[in-house]
């Protein structure tokens, strides 16, 4: 397969996943019964920042999370199915959701994009958290959270995942303690259920942000590019030509 036509191929699956989230938000906007305009909000905002993170994932790093986020946008968008009532939106919106979740868990992604994770990629616990992140908004609005508290944990949920993800100073604090106290302290008003997804994010990720991967990710043990001196004997035969000097460090 062509370089040409394994992009086409994201290219497609990417516009589903855009067309998909569209449908839904438009339904959310017409369609959402019983749920307030923070919850909408907080659902759409966390279904756009997950699709454009999906589709920049698969088409930039061709990142194996990035597939198995936009195949969870598309499960959030079936919850949304079970949540608002049918109608031609509604109908639309389930197809373009189906056709979606096809296109994205189908065979003609494997070998375009990576079926294992990249040996130079962020460790799991690292993109665990990450997408934890980006989904507690949704969950705050499904469970249809208290205005006020949902509204401040769900947003700072989202600018907490931008700060860890590119790594900003306070990084490793934002998710260890401050984001964790904050969803775990804001829980009891936001009502039953919301009440038990904050408490469990908090937890998950706190606990998740203590592991010696996610401290070495924020806080490389060897800066990247930095240099880190070798024995000699220990270097390719090329490097040591290339430097003119033998397998005891000395010129030749």
């Amino acid at each position: 397969m062509g370089a040409g036509d394994g992009m086409r191929r994201l290219t497609f699956v990417s516009l589903a996943l855009l067309v998909s989230t569209a449908a839904w938000t438009v339904q959310l906007a017409i369609g959402a019964e019983g749920y307030s305009g923070v919850s909408v909000v907080l659902m759409a905002v966390s279904m756009w920042v997950s699709t454009v993170v999906s589709l920049t994932g698969m088409l930039v790093a061709r990142a194996r999370w990035a597939r198995r986020l936009g195949l969870a946008v598309a499960a959030a968008q079936g919850v949304l199915a079970v949540a608002t009532p049918p109608g031609a939106v509604w109908a639309t919106a389930l197809a373009a959701t189906a056709f979606t979740a096809v296109s994205v868990a189908g065979p003609w992604l494997d070998g375009i994009v990576r079926g294992r994770p990249s040996a130079s990629g962020p460790p799991e616990r690292v993109v665990l958290i990450a997408l934890l992140l980006l989904g507690v908004p949704f969950a705050f609005g499904v469970t249809k959270g208290a205005d006020t508290p949902a509204l401040i944990v769900g947003l700072s949920a989202l600018v907490t995942c931008f700060w860890f993800v590119r790594t900003l100073p306070g990084a490793l604090l934002a998710v260890r303690i401050v984001w964790p106290l904050l969803a775990i302290g804001l829980a009891y008003p936001m009502g039953f259920p919301a009440t038990t997804v904050a408490v469990f994010a908090g937890i998950a990720v706190g606990t998740l942000a203590w592991h010696s991967s996610v401290r070495n990710s924020v806080h490389p043990l060897v800066e990247s590019g930095s240099r880190v001196p070798i024995p000699p004997e220990l270097a390719p035969r090329e490097v040591l030509d290339a430097a003119e000097i033998d397998d005891r460090g000395r010129p030749l």
